[in-house]
């Protein structure tokens, strides 16, 4: 029986309910009801002792009711303590859930204290009138304005207590180790804390006196002597701030001694510490942080000396575990330059120069970024790719040419140029033995050959792109017929002066092109001319400045002032290239010179008006004779193209005029008086769908141009007629 008074005694139930119903028993219900006695101007005895035993009944019920619940509230969480320590492996939710319920239990004993003061008054004034048969409108004004100084300072001394109680039970070794709380508890600072414990033991005195001088002022006093009363009151004031002053200094004691006890263990030292989060303030925060750094210490701690301890063995370990992976490294980078070494095998004839030509010279440089050594032996891999052959196409004798830059570095660039360098090999070869491919226009040649690189990697999805220039150069006329797909512009080296022949994008690259128009680009090579292809190589370049932070160059015509300085000599352009900075990419360069004689401009104008002659005359046939003479001289000469074309159709040789229509067309995709003219021809031939797609072509381009609609309606009648 003893022993069972004695755990009771020093149950957290008891400890805390002796201190807050002592607190409250003493100090703020016999301050409130003996402060509405003395103000609330009761005439009579019985009205006072009225007071009396309505101040008993509502505090004694308060009282319990503050009993029951706090009874059945920490029943329940020492309950669940207690179960969570009896297990061996209590799961962390639980343990943080309690502990966060224990937090949070000062302010529901607040909030519970501000409830038992409202229902108390209320249930008081209610006694009073039962007794007395009467509504005491002034008492209960007064009634409500003591609930002015006896809420706050009960509720802060509510508050400080409880957590000055449960602090060694969230101290317990159950709660050590546990996460931060953070957001999943209502934290409160310090700061608001010792203004609400300020206001409150500051309201107490200033509300008590100041009514009682009214009350002495207006004679509404109940008691005579109004001096002994305000002795009694001040004592019962000055005792409420006494306590809860000693109280908030107290939990600010302890806070303080925890972590100065904390920080002397860590000190000497010791990291195995409890530093559990006892309060919703910054001291609990600070306690919080206190104890993740005390653990990270005892974690580095425990590394250094375990470290410490088997150094040797551990870097005899390592030194094993690094020369085998060294082992396996180089064994893989074996095998990896094998296959670089491969790949380099399999692009060698594809990447080569095989132009032996009398008029026309073409040279390579390529410079692949990665390098690798492969049995001793240095070799470089990268997506640059430069070919050059000779083909014949309608008799005469063409250089084909190709400088591209497929995506991505080393194997991946690799591959697209194997993949490219392929298929061109297989159309060069393919031209070369089939005699229909070699009838073909150049022109015409060209297109089929771009658009079948293309559908190539058209299958690869977007994931292999390449830009190339790829042209066709008549060894005879010096005539350059070529398609830039995004690669850098072409340069013209001519007299000493480099300059780019196109300035625009016209097509985009391989693998991207889908249906858009090809546009064939011609230009004439004067003999001594060099055209000079290269990948983007030339102008990703790092360069040195003056204040020595490397910058990237933008000035795409950088390379230009390279090309003159160099005199067109592909070593030294490169040279110049390197002088300026680092090279970040793969490093191509194509040069095609012409060496073949210019036909007098005299001879040539002879020859053009000649056939102006004959058409004049209407003699068409001598005007295609004196025509033809003169286009395999100049092919250049796109004008005169679409006259040979006139010329053919006037004869009705409307075959050659198609052909030399497609032809102008490749040249000028956006020529509608070209396209309207072929579309003609081809509704004359009876070729309804050729025309129809002509005729939408026309109408992308100039929906209103005058003779649309005249050879939309001779295509109706040819669809209707069929």
């Amino acid at each position: 029986m003893a022993a069972g008074l004695a755990g009771f005694k020093k149950s957290v139930f008891f400890q805390l309910s002796w201190r807050l119903e002592m607190f409250t028993s003493v100090i703020p219900i016999p301050t409130f009801v003996y402060f509405i006695m003395v103000t609330g101007a009761f005439e009579g005895e019985a009205r006072l002792w009225a007071v009396v035993v309505a101040g008993l009944v509502a505090g004694g019920g308060t009282v319990v009711w503050g009993l029951l619940f706090r009874w059945f509230a920490l029943k329940r969480l020492i309950a669940e303590l207690e179960r969570l320590k009896a297990s061996a492996n209590a799961p962390a939710a639980a343990k943080i859930k309690l502990r966060n319920q224990l937090l949070a239990y000062p302010y529901r004993e607040g909030r519970v204290i501000i409830a038992r003061w409202a229902v108390g008054v209320v249930a008081g004034a209610l006694i009073y009138i039962v007794q007395m048969n009467e509504v005491p409108w002034y008492a209960l004004f007064v009634e409500a304005y003591s609930l002015l100084f006896v809420l706050p300072i009960s509720y802060v001394m509510y508050i400080f207590m409880p957590e000055s109680v449960l602090r060694p039970v969230l101290q317990e070794p159950l709660f050590a180790g546990l996460p931060a709380a953070g957001k999943d508890i209502r934290e409160t600072s310090y700061f608001s804390r010792m203004l609400l414990t300020i206001a409150s033991v500051t309201i107490t005195p200033i509300a008590i006196f100041g009514f009682m001088l009214y009350t002495t002022v207006t004679g509404k006093g109940s008691f005579k002597h109004p001096e002994i009363h305000i002795v009694l009151l001040s004592l019962e004031a000055l005792a409420a701030i006494v306590i809860v002053s000693y109280r908030t200094a107290k939990s600010v004691r302890f806070n303080i001694k925890d972590t100065n006890d904390i920080l002397q263990q860590l000190g000497k030292g010791d990291f195995a510490i409890n530093s559990a989060r006892a309060t919703t303030d910054e001291f609990g925060r600070q306690s919080e942080l206190i104890a993740a750094v005390a653990g990270d210490l005892s974690r580095m701690y425990s590394e250094v000396r375990e470290l410490n301890e088997t150094l040797e063995q551990k870097v005899v370990t390592r030194t094993a575990e690094l020369n085998n992976t060294l082992e396996q490294v180089r064994h893989l980078k074996l095998h990896q330059d094998g296959d670089y070494f491969l790949t380099n095998l399999l692009l060698r004839p594809l990447n080569a120069n095989y132009v032996k030509s009398e008029r026309v010279a073409v040279e390579f440089l390529l410079r692949q970024k990665k390098n690798f050594e492969f049995k001793g032996a240095a070799y470089d891999l990268g997506g640059d790719l430069c070919s050059a052959h000779v083909v014949t196409i309608r008799g005469s004798e063409y250089v084909v040419f190709l400088n591209a830059d497929a995506m991505g570095k080393s194997m991946q660039g690799a591959g697209g140029a194997l993949v490219l360098g392929a298929v061109f090999y297989s159309i060069v070869e393919r031209t070369r033995s089939v005699p229909a491919m070699q009838q073909l226009s150049p022109e015409r040649w060209l297109k089929n050959a771009f658009l079948e690189l293309d559908k190539v990697f058209e299958s690869f999805d977007g994931s292999m792109l390449v830009s190339l220039v790829i042209g066709l150069l008549d060894a005879g006329t010096g005539l350059l017929y070529y398609v830039n797909a995004e690669h850098p512009w072409s340069i013209l080296y001519r007299d000493g002066a480099a300059t780019f022949i196109e300035r625009e994008l016209y097509v985009r690259k391989l693998g991207m092109y889908a249906d858009g128009r090809l546009s064939i680009r011609v230009i004439e090579l004067k003999p001594g001319d060099a055209l000079i292809c290269g990948s983007d190589g030339r102008d990703d370049i790092m360069l040195h400045t003056g204040d020595g932070r490397a910058k990237m160059n933008e000035d795409e015509e950088l390379i230009l002032s390279a090309v003159s300085a160099a005199d067109g000599d592909l070593r030294k352009i490169y040279e110049k290239s390197a002088e300026r900075g680092e090279i970040t990419d793969d490093y191509s360069l194509l040069k095609i010179r012409y060496y073949g004689d210019a036909m007098p401009e005299a001879e040539k104008a002879a020859m053009r008006s000649a056939s102006g002659r004959y058409y004049r005359a209407k003699n068409y046939l001598k005007a295609i004779t004196e025509g033809e003479l003169y286009l395999n001289k100049q092919p250049s000469d796109t004008e005169f193209m679409r006259f040979l074309s006139r010329c053919h159709r006037l004869a009705g040789n409307y075959a050659i005029a198609i052909d030399l229509a497609e032809r102008l067309r490749l040249r000028l995709p956006e020529d509608t008086r070209n396209l309207t003219n072929l579309a003609a021809m081809h509704l004359v031939k009876g070729d309804a769908t050729r025309a129809a797609t002509l005729i939408d072509e026309i109408r992308a381009i100039d929906a209103d141009y005058p003779s649309l609609k005249k050879l939309e309606s001779v295509l109706a009648r040819k669809i209707q007629s069929k």
